[in-house]
C-alpha cells in the first residue's frame, strides 16, 4: 500500500511539473507574440514569420503581417522568404556529409577538386582548403567581390574565375573576414565531387530527407510561387518592393528560399545533431565538427557555416541572413534544446530585437528593452548617413565646373577583377553603366572640379561619388568611387581604368 501510495505521489509531483511548464512556456509564447505584433507597428514591418522549436517539437509557428505591402495577402507559417546566408549551414552540412562518407576531408586543399581555381596569392592557392572556404580565413575582406554575383549577369564559374584578383586585406588564415565568394567555391566542391549541382544535392541529402517539400533553391521559382513574400524597401518615406532581379549565380553562400514551418526541421536536424525523426543525415561527430571554434571574432567565433557566442551563459549558434529587402536569422541553443527562425522582408533591426527577446526568455531571463535599443542603434545609423551626406555637400568648392568637355569622360572603363562599365552623353549629360549589373547605373552629376555624384537607378544602393583623374596630356585615364554606407560592397576596391578607343 505504502509503495502504491508512493507511486501515486510520484505521477501527481510528474502531472504538477509537466503542467507548470507547459503554462509556463504558454505564457512565454504569448510574451513573444505580443511583443512582435508591438514591433510590427513600431518598424513598420510589411511581413514576418516565426517558428520556435523545444524539445524535438515545433511550440510556435506564425506569420504576422502581409507578403507585398500592394497587396493583403497575410503572410502564413507556409510563405517562402529568401534566407540568404542562413543557407550556408546547409553548404557545410552538405560537405559533412561527404565527409562522412570518406569522399572528401575538411583539409583537402581545394585545388584537389578544383585545379583551375586560384587567389590573388599563388602560395594561398596552393594551401587553403575546404575548411578554409567555410570559416572565413581567406585574407580577404568581408563582403569584398560581392560586386561579382549581386545583381550581376556573371555564372558561378565566372564569379569564382574573377576572384582570383581579390587583394587580401590580411595574411591567410590571421584574420576574420566574412566571405561568400568562397562558400560560392565550396558549392563547386560539392559539384566536382558528385557530379550534382549544389541545388540538387542539397534536394536530395537535405531537404527531402527533412519533408521541406515547399523550401526551393531557385530564385525563378521563388518569384513565381504563390505563397512567397517581397522584399520592401523606403524611399522618400514610401514604402516600395523591390525589383526582382537577383539570379542564381551564389549557390553555397545563398540560394534557399524558406517558410518558418520548413526551416523548423532543419533546426530540428541541428539540435538533433545529424538526426531528424531516428534517421541519420550527417554524424554527431561532423555536427561537433561544425559547431567547433574556427576563427575567433572579438567575442565571438565562427564555425563551419555558424557564428558561435554565449547567451546569459549558454552556448547559442546563430546565423543571419540579408538580401535586397530581405532579414532572416536562424538561432540555436543547444543546452536548452531550443531554436527558433525568423524571417521578414523589410530590412530593419527588429529581427535582431526579437532574437535577442526569444533568446532571453528561453534562457530564463528578464529581457532587456531590446526594442528601445534596436530602434535607437537603427536611428542613430540612420543619422551618421545623413550626417554624412551633409558633411560632403558642406565642404562641397561651389562654383566649380569640370576640366573637359563632358565628352572627354565618355568611353569604356575596366576593373580587371569586375569587369567593364561605360560613361556615356545622353542629351548633355553624362550616364554611367556597370556593363555586367544592368541596374548599376545613373547620371553623374556634377559635384566639384573632376568629381561627379549619381543617384543609382538600382533600389538597393546608397549615393555614390566618382572621380576622374587625368594624365599629363589632360586625358583621362581612371575612374574611381565613394559610396558611404554601401550595404554589402566595398566600392573603394574598384578602380576603372580607361580603356584607349577603338580607332
Amino acid at each position: 500500500m505504502k509503495s502504491k501510495k508512493v507511486l501515486l505521489n510520484s505521477v501527481l509531483l510528474l502531472i504538477i511539473f509537466l503542467f507548470t511548464n507547459s503554462f509556463a512556456q504558454q505564457e512565454k509564447l504569448q510574451k513573444i507574440d505580443d511583443f512582435i505584433n508591438n514591433a510590427m507597428k513600431d518598424w513598420e514591418m510589411p511581413g514576418f514569420s516565426v517558428a520556435i522549436v523545444k524539445n524535438d517539437s515545433v511550440i510556435f509557428a506564425k506569420g504576422y503581417g502581409v507578403r507585398n505591402i500592394n497587396k493583403s495577402d497575410p503572410v502564413d507559417e507556409n510563405t517562402l522568404f529568401v534566407i540568404a546566408s542562413c543557407s550556408k549551414a546547409f553548404t557545410t552540412a552538405s560537405l559533412a556529409i561527404l565527409v562522412d562518407q570518406g569522399r572528401i576531408k575538411w583539409d583537402d586543399p581545394v585545388t584537389k577538386y578544383l585545379p583551375d581555381f586560384q587567389m590573388y596569392d599563388p602560395w594561398v592557392t596552393k594551401e587553403i582548403t575546404i575548411r578554409d572556404l567555410t570559416s572565413h580565413k581567406s585574407g580577404l575582406e568581408t563582403f569584398s567581390g560581392d560586386f561579382l554575383w549581386l545583381n550581376s549577369t556573371y555564372d558561378r564559374k565566372e564569379v569564382i574565375k574573377r576572384a582570383r584578383y581579390l587583394k587580401p586585406t590580411s595574411s591567410f588564415r590571421s584574420k576574420y573576414g566574412y566571405q561568400n565568394i568562397m562558400f560560392i567555391t565550396a558549392a563547386e566542391v560539392i559539384k566536382a565531387v558528385t557530379d550534382t549541382s549544389w541545388a540538387d544535392y542539397v534536394r536530395a541529402h537535405i531537404l527531402n530527407n527533412l519533408d521541406m517539400k515547399h523550401t526551393d533553391t531557385s530564385y525563378k521559382i521563388f518569384n513565381n510561387d504563390n505563397n512567397a513574400a517581397k522584399g520592401h524597401y523606403k524611399k522618400d518615406n514610401v514604402m516600395k518592393v523591390f525589383t526582382d532581379t537577383q539570379i542564381d549565380n551564389a549557390h553555397g553562400a545563398l540560394g534557399i528560399n524558406s517558410s518558418a514551418i520548413e526551416m523548423a526541421q532543419w533546426i530540428r536536424l541541428q539540435l538533433g545533431k545529424g538526426k531528424y525523426n531516428g534517421k541519420r543525415i550527417f554524424s554527431e561527430r561532423q555536427s561537433a565538427e561544425m559547431w567547433s571554434n574556427q576563427t575567433p571574432i572579438g567575442t565571438m567565433n565562427y564555425g563551419l557555416g555558424w557564428f558561435i557566442r554565449y547567451w546569459n551563459g549558454k552556448r547559442m549558434l546563430n546565423h543571419g541572413g540579408g538580401m535586397p529587402g530581405m532579414i532572416s536569422d536562424v538561432t540555436l541553443i543547444p543546452e536548452e534544446n531550443f531554436g527558433f527562425v525568423i524571417l521578414s522582408n523589410y530590412e530593419t533591426g527588429m529581427v535582431g530585437a526579437v532574437r535577442n527577446y526569444i533568446s532571453d526568455l528561453f534562457t530564463n531571463t528578464e529581457p532587456k528593452d531590446w526594442e528601445k535599443l534596436m530602434l535607437d542603434g537603427f536611428a542613430r545609423r540612420k543619422e551618421a548617413q545623413e550626417k554624412e551626406f551633409k558633411r560632403r555637400e558642406e565642404i562641397q568648392v561651389k562654383d566649380t565646373k569640370p576640366s573637359l568637355p563632358l565628352e572627354k569622360y565618355c568611353g569604356i572603363y575596366e576593373d580587371k577583377m569586375y569587369g567593364k562599365a561605360e560613361v556615356s552623353l545622353k542629351d548633355g549629360k553624362l550616364f554611367l553603366q556597370f556593363n555586367p549589373t544592368p541596374t548599376f547605373r545613373g547620371e553623374l552629376k556634377h559635384y566639384q572640379y573632376d568629381m561627379f555624384y549619381i543617384d543609382w537607378e538600382d533600389e538597393f544602393l546608397t549615393r555614390g561619388w566618382v572621380k576622374f583623374d587625368m594624365n599629363f596630356n589632360g586625358d583621362i585615364t581612371k575612374m574611381s568611387f565613394e559610396v558611404p554606407n554601401s550595404p554589402d560592397f566595398i566600392f573603394t576596391e574598384l578602380l576603372f581604368e580607361k580603356l584607349p578607343e577603338k580607332k
